[in-house]
């Protein structure tokens, strides 16, 4: 399978820790795909034409892709780096562009722990939103954690798992957007937007620097002064990282991976895995 995702029962015992996680996962949506997928509860499906009402707060986070998302008060476009904040009992309906997909982690939260101090923090509005928060590291190892954690279902997981929705919610409460020093650094987050919403198609960096209003070597020299690295070796250390999460989230075989990120040759991604991450495919998985 391409995902994974999970809904837990009801349990008093997490719930006395004021925390209850109705459900977490990780999906990946590729072009053209049917959305949503098959497989979750009644609960929790919805269609694209009625949307849906949950109870409880929802963080859906966006690594790569694009998409949209529309409640009561309005449509928003949502894009790489993105988290989506549903309140509680608010209708909704979300989904990824067509054109690019997208991958999304997302958590339930319900309990006491959505006090009217933290709901009053994290829904300053009242509503649900779009927070625009870049690529995290640490976001994606807390989904991440909070999916294993789920995975192995060892005894006492709940209250490891509150934990982690503590630290989610205070992540997304506590970022806050740096403001861009240059017209090249808005140009550069610009074009990084544009690789992660674009990672698993083809990309034409000189028809990119052309709409762009620029040479080609100047569009490269700029990229490169300001991330310190290529065009080329960036877009590669994107492909890298996602598919080091379809290997942490999926049982696609490395192989698979190695398609569905870009690289044609199985030997060549397995070399330059292991010389950008210092490990091979096969070592991570096995991990």
């Amino acid at each position: 399978m391409d995902n994974f995702f999970h809904y837990l029962a009801e349990d008093t015992e997490a719930e006395d820790w004021g925390v209850y996680v109705p459900t977490c996962g990780y999906q990946h949506i590729y072009p053209g795909d049917s959305y949503p997928l098959e497989g979750h509860p009644n609960t929790h499906t919805f269609n694209q034409v009625i949307g849906r009402t949950l109870p409880g707060c929802y963080l859906v986070y966006i690594p790569t892709g694009r998409g949209t998302l529309e409640t009561k008060h309005g449509k928003w476009e949502v894009n790489s780096g993105d988290v989506m904040v549903l309140y509680p009992g608010e209708w909704h309906n979300y989904k990824p562009s067509e054109e690019t997909g997208w991958e999304e982690y997302w958590i339930g939260i319900r309990g006491e722990v959505l006090s009217n101090r933290i709901l009053k923090d994290l829904f300053p509005e009242n509503t649900s939103y779009v927070k625009q928060m870049g690529h995290q590291e640490e976001l994606i190892f807390l989904f991440n954690q909070s999916l294993e954690l789920v995975k192995r279902n060892s005894f006492g997981f709940r209250k490891i798992l509150s934990g982690i929705v503590i630290q989610l919610v205070a992540s997304i409460i506590s970022h806050e957007n740096k403001k861009l020093g240059s017209r090249e650094e808005e140009l550069c987050k610009k074009v990084i937007d544009f690789i992660r919403e674009n990672l698993n198609t083809e990309i034409d960096f000189k028809k990119l620097a052309s709409e762009h209003h620029l040479s080609y070597n100047r569009f490269r020299t700029v990229f490169k002064n300001n991330t310190g690295v290529s065009l080329q070796q960036y877009l590669i250390l994107e492909r890298l990282e996602h598919a080091k999460r379809l290997m942490v989230n999926t049982d696609l075989s490395i192989k698979e991976i190695a398609a569905k990120t870009g690289f044609n040759s199985l030997f060549y991604f397995s070399k330059v895995f292991k010389n950008k991450m210092g490990y091979s495919p096969g070592q991570i998985r096995r991990k």
